[in-house]
């Protein structure tokens, strides 16, 4: 069954997990898929006599919730999640919306009472400011290495969790032994005027252009909370920097102004052609993630990422909180490969009436020097 739903995607700190928790429970969202993940940032070194000595990477716990809404309240129930976890108060997190096709064997029940008492409503899609550059390397330091770089360019803060990678490595013979298959996936979200930039400085010093060395693409996004705390220090003003870049952002209204990279990148070269894809984010139990994954590799897909998730359910009330794990199935392909995917898909039979399989689709560029199928 497909209908017009959004995707709704919140990082959240640690420290804020309980109050976004609850705000879900209030909205009774019947389906809300968790991970574990961290967000990055740089911490001064102090030296003698006061003197900054330098920099370190610091860690700090996070969880992201992914979820989704019927596109009309896909603005209500943002704004709902910030403003009850405080979320634009510097380094709390971030939340952003995507437009997708979505597809589910089972309708999802809402309780559109609750959604209409506790968020507005709104027609109109919101335009595509933000960029989410995702990055997928292998596990071993390079993250941790990306996210320095990116900080130290003070565009934004990298949030990193863990998965599996699966196909590409078992098509290269000998050589699948120097590929480790666990996998970082870090996340970049930046204002869309940066992400060319961006895009190029992450290919660069990871080296993506090599086979084996990693992938990345990214997608257009609504943002309307952004976690840019990109140093940790002590406060020495009233207002934090990311207040006050937030408050210049609104007089502006949007983040143009902050451009980071040049005004008048040249884009029409072969070397910066980024080349139109789709994603498939498939949810559903690990054989039921593994079918999703044989079926689109055997056409013509040639890698996936695998992470593992968290299934809850916040629409029973009075009741223990339902949870199961819940495998997601992170493929990238061409627009001909989804099309060939859709026979074979209907015929297995993982959106049937009874199903609780996810898929969420939708568009992605991809580097012309990256090449995974």
């Amino acid at each position: 069954m497909t209908a017009n739903f959004s995707s709704i995607i919140c990082i959240a700190d640690m420290n804020i997990t309980e109050a976004l928790d609850q705000c879900l429970s209030d909205l009774g969202l019947p389906e809300v898929f968790v991970q574990p993940a961290k967000q990055m940032s740089l911490v001064d070194h102090q030296g003698y006599f006061g003197f900054r000595s330098g920099t370190r990477l610091e860690e700090n716990r996070a969880v992201i919730y992914r979820m989704y809404v019927p596109s009309e309240y896909e603005t209500g129930v943002m704004h709902r999640i910030a403003e009850t976890t405080d979320l634009k108060m510097g380094g709390r997190g971030s939340i952003f919306a995507q437009h997708i096709n979505y597809n589910r064997g089972t309708p999802l029940s809402f309780d559109y009472e609750k959604l209409d008492k506790l968020c507005d409503k709104a027609d109109k899609l919101h335009h595509e400011e933000h960029v989410l550059v995702s990055c997928i390397v292998p596990r071993g330091g390079i993250g941790d290495s990306l996210a320095q770089a990116i900080l130290e360019l003070g565009v934004c803060v990298p949030i990193i969790f863990f998965g599996t990678g699966v196909g590409l490595r078992d098509k290269l013979g000998l050589l699948r032994i120097t590929i480790p298959v666990e996998k970082e996936i870090i996340w970049f979200i930046v204002p869309r005027f940066d992400a060319e930039y961006i895009e190029k400085t992450l290919i660069s010093r990871a080296r993506l252009n090599i086979p084996g060395q990693g992938f990345l693409y990214k997608c257009f996004i609504y943002a309307p909370v952004v976690n840019l705390r990109v140093r940790q220090g002590k406060r020495v003003h009233a207002a934090t920097m990311e207040q006050v870049i937030a408050a210049l952002d609104e007089v502006h209204g949007s983040s143009d102004w902050r451009r980071f990279g040049s005004r008048h990148t040249k884009s029409g070269s072969s070397e910066g052609r980024n080349i139109s894809s789709r994603g498939l984010f498939f949810i559903g139990e690990e054989e039921e993630a593994d079918t999703f994954r044989r079926t689109a590799m055997e056409n013509g897909a040639q890698g996936a990422t695998l992470n593992e998730l968290e299934m809850r359910s916040y629409s029973a009330q009075g009741q223990t909180m339902v949870s199961h794990s819940r495998q997601l199935c992170d493929i990238v392909v061409s627009h001909n490969v989804e099309e060939k995917l859709k026979s074979p898909i209907s015929r297995i039979g993982l959106f049937d009436y009874g199903k609780s399989c996810v898929l969420k689709s939708f568009n992605v560029e991809m580097p012309s020097v990256i090449r995974r199928g």
